[in-house]
């Protein structure tokens, strides 16, 4: 590979101005971000940062592609600029992951997270630079030249490629779902529920028994599913154990409806608790994927049921309170980190 001077000369002038910015002002940004707490300010300098640089190693790349760097791929150029556009897109995003898990509690997905922004830059660097001047390792193979650069580029368009699957899965998954339950709530009348209420057997249909209990159900079916629940022999047990579920959330309007001993309260108050910091948990981990009704509709609703269990269980001896802050806080913080 013999590039031409002009294709040389924008390469290494694209090539020299992003390697700066990502020896100097990058890595001063990323030891800052290590040492202390982003307040979103160092969020805001690695876009500034890591999209002029992410551009100009495009334009570098690009310029690879067309002095026949990848000929070794047989693919035509318009697809070889193709790929090596969405490769630099995949990687550019992969990046931002960085400033995603910057205090994220599981060290694997902190230094995944943080992997990015060092490994897919330092590739590029390389290939562009050992592409566009062969004669500073002339040892080297020319084909080798671009391995580590065509892994890097494989692995992101895979993961970008599974991510965009993944959320768009999830996405139409909870569009059928809402539309089921919509179908589900039209088509049969409140009289019909409670008509197949006493056919639910308590043990094997407790989940579903759980799901009339909830705010929407008229209070006839929700007195009548919680009292076929209370039938069965271990209903406490069956009801802890779903409160410590990844979803509690038709345990809660459960524990929210029913009228329960002082002993029933004393051994619900610590699971509703901790059912409460996972609903909130979770709905920061997803927050930023929720449109702006769905973001209001979980506030009204964790707000109005989480200060009903609350009350229920005052005096119980366990304090509620840091639980509920955490919920009305993630509304409150991150609606100002979105806008």
């Amino acid at each position: 590979m013999n590039p031409s001077p002009v294709l040389q000369s924008i390469g290494n002038l694209c090539l020299g101005v992003a390697t700066l910015i990502y020896v100097v002002p990058l890595q001063y940004l990323l030891l800052e971000l290590s040492r202390k707490r982003d307040d979103g300010g160092g969020t805001l300098a690695g876009i500034l940062l890591l999209l002029p640089m992410w551009l100009l190693l495009l334009v570098a790349s690009l310029c690879v592609a067309a002095a026949g760097g990848f000929d070794g791929l047989r693919l035509g150029r318009s697809t070889l600029y193709t790929l090596v556009v969405l490769a630099v897109l995949a990687m550019t995003l992969l990046s931002f992951m960085r400033f995603e898990f910057p205090r994220h509690p599981n060290f694997a997905t902190r230094f995944v997270g943080g992997l990015p922004i060092y490994l897919l830059p330092a590739a590029t660097i390389q290939l562009v630079l050992l592409s566009l001047n062969p004669g500073l390792l002339p040892g080297i193979p020319r084909p080798w030249v671009g391995v580590p650069w065509l892994v890097c580029a494989a692995l992101s368009l895979a993961l970008c490629g599974g991510f965009l699957g993944y959320r768009l899965a999830a996405a139409g998954k909870a569009r059928v779902m809402g539309l089921v339950s919509r179908l589900g709530h039209h088509g049969v009348t409140g009289r019909e529920i409670l008509a197949g209420i006493p056919q639910l057997d308590p043990d094997r249909d407790f989940a579903e028994l759980l799901k009339r209990t909830n705010e929407f159900e008229s209070r006839a079916v929700r007195a009548a599913a919680l009292e076929r629940l209370r039938a069965h022999p271990e209903f406490l047990n069956r009801l802890i154990a779903e409160l410590g579920t990844r979803s509690p959330e038709h345990a809660l309007a459960a524990v929210e409806f029913a009228t329960l001993t002082p002993e029933e309260k004393r051994l619900l108050a610590p699971p509703a608790r901790s059912a409460i910091e996972r609903v909130t948990n979770e709905i920061q981990r997803e927050f930023r994927y929720f449109p702006k009704d769905r973001r209001k509709s979980l506030q009204r609703w964790g707000t109005r049921l989480f200060a009903s269990i609350a009350a229920k269980f005052q005096g119980s001896g366990v304090d509620f309170l840091p639980a509920i802050e955490g919920f009305t806080s993630t509304f409150s913080h991150r609606e100002k980190d979105y806008h």
